[in-house]
């Protein structure tokens, strides 16, 4: 399919997803995890309680000052395996099913659905095994988490290390698992699958030593490290008017389905302002564009803060140099996307534009 030239001059906001509250194995309630967000410049957030839409039900859903809360559920199948992020239906799914039919059930209310933590592993303890995501017979699913950050922090932990890991959570975040990229491209040479960054907090509340009081990534340090970026096609807030909250639902999920967005990590600084676009003879492409191939088209990418810039094709870097801009020319056919590191850590990773023969 042939995308037409594209809009370029979005509104960009920034956001947190995939968030529990005490619907579920949160610590807070969700007016004030929003109340917190309202602190931290964050645009919106999507709360994903297990298996459970009540807080949606509540009328839950909408402003909180300048953040948009939108709530789905996180579904697992009867092994608790296979974790998927919902969104945009109204009745919970029976967890008695496998998982390509969760996929499908979503997919026929008109949801938007998510794979989470695809590639987890860990082994630290028994009580917190791994949830990863095997059933890739599925179809359906419009997503997947690209980077969850609570799996990388949780995979690292030894039992030499728990102590400081506690104490300097962001100190963890480094890279989204490499298996998990590489699916990702697969999947985008057959058809979109938007990319998204994960949180998964629950800001747990432990002792240390039996009496030290302690929260294990209060939801304020967590929404300091893996944020999800969307370009908009109007203004959420504009002054002191914004969009009622089913307009700015369909800017979320619109920017979703259509790919327009990217993941960053927030403790390497603030990623707003990043673009990746594609210059052709029918028009500019932006990410998540799906376009027939041309003779040559212009690669552009502008990064808001000094970075090491590599453009990739199916996974392979085919340019890369140090800076804020980078022009490439290509008429491969395949899947482009961005990757920037700072500070010796993956900063921001864009959705790809895809040229199909």
């Amino acid at each position: 399919m042939v995308v037409e030239e594209r809009k370029t001059d979005y509104s960009e906001i920034v956001g947190a997803v995939h968030l529990h509250s005490n619907y579920s194995d949160g610590s807070l309630s969700i007016s004030e995890i929003a109340a917190i967000a309202n602190t931290t410049d964050l645009d919106f957030l999507m709360f994903t309680d297990h298996n459970t839409l009540e807080p949606k039900r509540h009328g839950l859903e909408g402003w909180y000052g300048n953040v948009l809360v939108i709530i789905g559920c996180e579904i697992n199948d009867s092994d608790e395996r296979n974790h998927y992020l919902a969104f945009q239906i109204d009745r919970e799914v029976d967890t008695n099913k496998n998982a390509a039919d969760y996929v499908r059930s979503v997919k026929r209310a008109g949801g938007f659905g998510i794979i989470a933590h695809p590639s987890e592993k860990r082994n630290f303890s028994d009580a917190y095994p791994p949830y990863p995501w095997t059933a890739w017979e599925a179809e359906g699913f419009d997503g997947i988490e690209i980077w969850n950050q609570m799996s990388e922090w949780m995979e690292g932990i030894t039992r030499r290390n728990i102590a400081w890991r506690i104490i300097h959570p962001l100190r963890s975040i480094k890279f989204p698992v490499w298996e998990t990229l590489e699916r990702w491209d697969d999947l985008n040479r057959k058809r979109r699958v938007v990319g998204i960054g994960g949180i998964d907090v629950h800001a747990y509340r432990i002792k240390i030593f039996k009496i030290i009081p302690w929260e294990i990534y209060p939801y304020k340090v967590q929404f300091k490290s893996i944020r999800t970026h969307l370009l908009i096609k109007n203004h959420l807030v504009s002054g002191e008017k914004r969009l009622s909250f089913r307009e700015a639902e369909a800017e979320v999920f619109g920017a979703l389905r259509d790919g327009r967005c990217f993941v960053s990590n927030y403790r390497c600084g603030d990623a707003r302002g990043f673009r990746f676009s594609a210059e052709g003879e029918r028009g500019t492409y932006e990410m998540g564009s799906r376009i027939r191939r041309e003779k040559r088209l212009r690669f552009k990418i502008h990064s808001p803060l000094s970075g090491d810039i590599s453009l990739l094709l199916n996974g392979k870097i085919i340019k890369k140099l140090r800076g804020r801009e980078l022009v490439f020319e290509s008429g491969k056919a395949g899947v482009y996307r961005v990757e920037i590191f700072r500070k010796r850590r993956g900063w921001i990773y864009s959705n790809p534009i895809v040229i199909i023969e």
